[in-house]
């Protein structure tokens, strides 16, 4: 029998065969996890791209090694054999996996790291590091329990009783970054940060340094990733034919010049350039 918790969706294209899982999330954690997913299978391509997103990542890897492609001169291929956590990011981040990947991640939104690790999030914002740097060898004993549970329904329990167990004595997040960050993901990114500030009775400048604190981002550069991701997914609802002036005034920019640098700021493509290449999904692009 099925867990009414659990749905799972399948591929299988000419791009690969993979499945991908999603938990309904317990409530106690929905104030800081937006997803918890478990992706299993292989890919015809060598690599992609993941896109920024507004969220942070737990990332266990289950399964073969799987690598960070840092760019170069030279390139620099980084094995992900364990446990990472990946930092809210200005820019698109290459991996590769290629004997196959099987990945339980956690989604946690724009301020919901901040207390599960109790650290600056500014220190951890466009990085990826092993979740041992930051955690010890508890983050190690939950990836050695998960290998040995069978059962994904009983692998998505034990990640949440963990995820629950640190959150008792960790700081909270501010109410007013709170409220902001949600504002700005509600809004994709199309607000006025010092209307913003003004309305958590904080300077720009006073909020500005608690979202490094306990975002990692500045409300301005979060709103610029929200903006993007909001117009990609006008874009990718346009089916190839895009009204470009359109789509850069309907999401906020000034012109079309505008949309297309941020389009190349976060996924290193023109909208243009973007349009011809697969997408596996949509926060990626496949690059060869």
């Amino acid at each position: 029998m099925s867990d009414p918790r659990l749905q799972t969706i399948t591929h299988r294209s000419a791009l690969g065969h993979w499945s991908v899982s999603v938990w309904q999330i317990d409530p106690r954690l929905r104030d800081i996890v937006t997803t918890l997913w478990f992706g299993a299978g292989r890919t015809a391509y060598r690599r992609d791209r993941i896109l920024p997103s507004g969220q942070s990542q737990l990332l266990i890897n289950l399964g073969p090694t799987q690598y960070r492609v840092e760019p170069g001169p030279p390139e620099v291929r980084v094995p992900f054999a364990d446990v990472w956590y990946a930092g809210l990011h200005r820019g698109p981040i290459d991996t590769e996996a290629p004997d196959g990947n099987a990945l339980l991640g956690v989604a946690f939104n724009a301020h919901g790291a901040f207390p599960w690790l109790g650290e600056r999030m500014d220190a951890l914002c466009d990085r990826i590091i092993p979740l041992s740097d930051a955690l010890g060898d508890g983050a190690s004993r939950l990836r050695e329990q998960l290998l040995n549970t069978a059962s994904l329904t009983a692998r998505f329990r034990t990640v949440e009783h963990w995820l629950l167990a640190r959150l008792g004595a960790r700081p909270r997040i501010h109410p007013s970054v709170r409220w902001a960050s949600d504002q700005i993901a509600a809004h994709a990114g199309q607000l006025s940060i010092e209307a913003l500030a003004a309305k958590t009775g904080f300077s720009r400048r006073h909020l500005g340094n608690l979202f490094r604190q306990q975002v990692g981002l500045s409300p301005k550069s979060l709103a610029r990733v929200h903006r993007f991701r909001g117009a990609l997914a006008l874009f990718d609802g346009a089916d190839g034919d895009v009204p470009w002036m359109a789509l850069a005034e309907r999401c906020g920019y000034y012109d079309q010049s505008h949309l297309i640098n941020e389009f190349r700021r976060f996924s290193g493509f023109s909208p243009v350039e973007l349009s011809r290449r697969d997408r596996p999904d949509s926060g990626s692009v496949v690059l060869r």
